[in-house]
């Protein structure tokens, strides 16, 4: 757009100008910054472990050449501040505000989803001034290339302060009353700073509290609800469930009848020392929980999930043509292969947790399940957020020992996580009763390969939306605890806890730091809180730099 409105706006303002554009060192830069980014994206697509390895070990790297370069620019200008003055800095400012609100003001009247405005909005107030300085430079004579520099600093100065005021108050005044302002794209999440510590509980506890006969926790009666009001009824959540059975036995059923013969595929199977067996299977019909059912027992019990020509598979998932299959337990040799099982534990316990809150309070108190956002183990614990009719409910540590209890109940079902594509029109039929999910389902169906698909799991009666993959069963969940229960805002709650997989076993003092590291507020992900610290950091040097930068011009001056 540069050269464009040089040519045609440009041209009115410097009539008088003889300005040349250097199209050939536009292309060259051009250039070095597209192929690199093309070798970066064929190596994330190609190697994508190689990628890994290298956003590890570059992503600190960079971070020094940032501060390196910024501290030897700024020294290097030192003149530039010189030449700032008020109606530099506010007309800067002025750009850099207009540019946000222009932005997230179009994307708001194009109906944007909240996360997509405000990407719109940041994308449009950040200006490459980067491109604006690297054509005054090589286009105007000194000193008027230096002069006419001072502008487009001026704005990069002041581009990052509006995001960086807003931070702050979100941080430190807007999460002190409930109010968000920065949510996750596909969950919904609203991270609000809001810790309440619990204490921990043995398992000796939890054990004593196991309900004897019903595989789903029903009403229980929550000592510390007994002063707390509610706000609308409830509607019975057997009637909800028992809709939903209804409208997912009736599509398998349907999709299943869309199979005309059976079809048989070959399955080649990678064990261990490369060991390989060829299985001969029936086509969208057998799974990878079928096949191991034909090699071991052992395996049978261990496999959490399967990889399927290389992408991560549900254990109940039909496979759909001749494939490689390799069955993953969850102590797996290759770190690649024990994150992505890690997390489909971690995303399965978000699940179950969901369907154990859901029926965990009495009838008068409506639950309405929001989203738990993508699995992140180095968060410390699986969370579901979950709307409740509760006005001011501080759940105590016999709550906690309840939900508990349940959940540990149910895992023992051995309730299998049956996953199924429907159409978003089914989905929203499915879950018309909640605002939430009927919300989220078509920006979910969008992102799936056809446009319209939405995937839903169904562990025992209870149904609900994941993209998956999911654990085999639920018996693979071994000890388990409810760590905390956040309030984010009026009504949203977020229920947080921490559990091992049947497989693992430690001793108790360990599994109390787990729980201890469990209780604080989750973040979707961990990593921004990185980056957000790593930004301040980077602002409050910056900062420094300015000030030091001042001093010497006023000290020249």
């Amino acid at each position: 757009m540069m050269p464009f409105w040089t040519m045609t706006l440009g041209r009115l303002i410097f009539a008088e100008g003889h300005i040349v554009v250097p199209y050939r060192n536009i292309a060259t830069l051009a250039g070095g910054l597209v192929i690199p980014l093309m070798v970066g994206l064929l190596i994330r697509r190609l190697f994508p472990r190689v990628a890994d390895c290298l956003a590890k070990a570059l992503k600190p790297l960079a971070g020094i050449f940032i501060c390196v370069i910024v501290v030897f620019g700024i020294y290097a200008n030192l003149y530039m501040f010189q030449l700032l003055d008020t109606m530099v800095l506010l007309s800067a400012t002025c750009l850099v505000l207009l540019g946000y609100a222009f932005g997230g003001t179009a994307a708001a009247v194009m109906r944007q989803s909240w996360p997509d405005a405000l990407t719109i909005a940041v994308e449009t107030g950040i200006q490459n001034t980067g491109i604006a300085i690297f054509i005054l430079r090589v286009t105007l004579e000194q000193p008027e290339a230096d002069i006419n520099t001072v502008v487009p600093v001026a704005v990069a100065i002041m581009t990052p302060v509006p995001l960086f005021i807003l931070w702050v108050l979100q941080k430190c005044v807007l999460s002190r009353f409930g109010i968000c302002v920065a949510k996750n794209a596909e969950e919904k999440i609203c991270p609000v700073a809001c810790i309440e510590e619990g204490q921990q509980h043995n398992s000796a506890s939890v054990e004593k509290l196991l309900p004897n006969n019903n595989d789903m926790p029903v009403n229980w009666q929550f000592s510390s609800l007994n002063n707390v009001t509610t706000v609308q009824p409830k509607i019975r959540i057997d009637e909800i469930r028992g809709r939903r059975l209804s409208i997912f036995d009736k599509e398998h059923k349907r999709q299943q009848d869309l199979i005309p013969r059976l079809e048989k595929i070959e399955v080649t199977y990678e064990g261990l020392n490369d060991e390989k067996t060829t299985l001969v299977m029936n086509k969208g019909v057998s799974t990878p929980y079928n096949c191991a059912q034909h090699i071991n027992e052992q395996l049978l019990k261990r496999s959490v999930v399967a990889e399927v020509n290389g992408e991560i598979w549900d254990m109940h998932r039909a496979i759909p043509a001749d494939c490689t299959l390799k069955l993953l337990h969850m102590k797996p040799e290759d770190p690649h292969q024990a994150t992505l099982v890690n997390k489909a534990f971690w995303r399965s316990c978000s699940f179950l947790l969901g369907a154990i809150v859901e029926s965990a309070f009495q009838d008068e108190i409506s639950v309405c399940l929001h989203s738990f956002p993508p699995a992140n183990v180095r968060s410390g614990s699986f969370v579901y957020d979950v709307q409740l009719n509760l006005n001011d409910w501080v759940p105590s540590q016999n709550d906690l020992r309840q939900i508990a209890a349940s959940f540990q109940k149910f895992v023992r079902q051995d309730h299998i996580f049956q996953r199924l594509d429907v159409d978003s029109s089914v989905a929203l039929k499915m879950f018309e009763d909640n605002a939430f999910k009927a919300e989220q389902i078509p920006h979910i169906a969008t992102k799936s390969s056809t446009g319209r698909s939405v995937t839903v799991y169904r562990v025992g009666d209870h149904i609900d939306i994941s993209r998956g993959p999911m654990i085999a069963s639920s018996s693979l969940v071994g000890r388990c605890s409810i760590a905390a229960i956040h309030k984010l805002n009026s009504k949203l709650y977020r229920f947080q806890g921490v559990a091992l997989p049947s497989e693992i076993h430690i001793n108790h003092f360990a599994f109390s730091v787990l729980e201890s590291r469990a209780r604080k507020l989750a973040s979707s992900n961990p990593k921004i809180q990185f980056d957000k610290f790593f930004e301040l950091t980077s602002f409050i040097i910056i900062i420094l730099f300015f000030v030091c930068a001042f001093s010497e011009s006023r000290k020249d001056s």
